[in-house]
């Protein structure tokens, strides 16, 4: 079989006064600068290389085949009349989004503590908890906010932004009791053996918020070309020593909730798992306030809904503390 080998290349035309006036660039120069793949197919298989490589530069694409008798180059450039560059409105448009993205404090992973506070004012725990008696250190608040959009107010400086999380609320009991429940109540029941090393209560749940936000930081759009250059193509915008402050409710909606118990009994472990709902209500309303410097986002949520139905159990009102560990903006 006879072997056949041809060449592709990308190439930078050498631009001089003489190719100006129709001549044209030393092809052996240009060729000694540029990439080359070179395939080969023969009796003993094809065979794939790179030859000459060396930095590629801008400009009219060139391909280049050689066979044993022919060389065959293809020269693409870009057809005359064809504005391929964005308009100054497009550049607007894409600047205000990325603003915008910026300057929204809500996508990102949260983590804090999850609590909740009973009638008597105890943070907790205390004689009017019933059920539920917390381990606040161990009970813990994490949410994945996905999803944000934000309607500004004429500027980034103020604005109304809405968005879509997914949040796990623990509640880790601390006393040596189990949940017990029934349709009218929520009660606990104090157990001596066995002692149980882990003993809490889970949700999981979908997160809308409603929050009006502000920020202090200039972040101006460019008023015209010149403008727009002077700002360059990449990191137009920058939140560092930018204070924010925002205030709203956030809405959730609990599609899982499980209570797990974890213990030794004869030697061997035992887990207990329950999806009964424990007369916990299915959605909550929550006060939301958070505050922040820079990337620096802390944030603090207070339930204007009870946690359990009303009348099975003490009027407990859940309270999540916590930061933004990392923002997705």
């Amino acid at each position: 079989m006879k072997a056949l080998a041809f060449t592709a290349l990308l190439l930078m035309p050498l631009v001089s006064s003489a190719q100006q006036d129709g001549s044209r660039a030393d092809s052996t120069k240009v060729s000694e600068k540029q990439h080359a793949l070179v395939i080969s197919a023969g009796s003993d298989g094809m065979r794939v290389g790179v030859d000459r490589p060396d930095t590629m530069k801008s400009g009219p694409d060139t391909i280049r085949i050689t066979t044993k008798r022919k060389l065959i180059r293809i020269i693409t450039t870009t057809r005359p009349g064809i504005d391929t560059s964005e308009t100054f409105a497009d550049r607007i448009k894409d600047l205000r989004q990325e603003r915008r993205n910026l300057f929204t404090y809500w996508a990102g992973l949260e983590l804090g503590v999850n609590t909740f506070i009973a009638p008597d004012g105890r943070v907790g725990d205390g004689p009017q908890s019933g059920p539920l008696q917390l381990n606040n250190a161990k009970s813990r608040f994490f949410a994945i906010n996905f999803m944000e959009e934000k309607i500004e107010f004429g500027s980034h400086h103020a604005g109304l932004f809405t968005g879509l999380g997914v949040e796990f609320l623990n509640y880790k009991l601390s006393e040596n009791n189990t949940l017990a429940f029934n349709g009218d109540s929520t009660w606990a029941v104090a157990m001596e053996k066995p002692e149980l090393r882990k003993n809490k209560l889970r949700q999981i749940g979908l997160r809308v918020p409603l929050m009006l936000e502000f920020n202090t930081k200039r972040a101006q759009l460019p008023a015209d070309e010149a403008a727009l250059k002077r700002m360059g193509n990449g990191g137009q915008y920058s939140r560092k020593n930018n204070f924010h402050l925002a205030m709203g409710v956030v809405g959730s909606w609990y599609f899982d909730t499980m209570y797990k118990q974890k213990y030794s009994e004869g030697g061997h472990n035992v887990k207990n798992r329950s999806k009964d709902d424990y007369n916990l209500l299915p959605y909550r309303l929550a006060a939301r306030a958070q505050i922040g410097f820079g990337g620096l986002n802390l944030f603090a949520e207070y339930a204007l809904t009870p946690m359990f139905e009303e009348g099975t159990a003490p009027d407990l009102r859940a309270l999540n503390v916590g930061l933004t560990l990392v923002g997705f903006n």
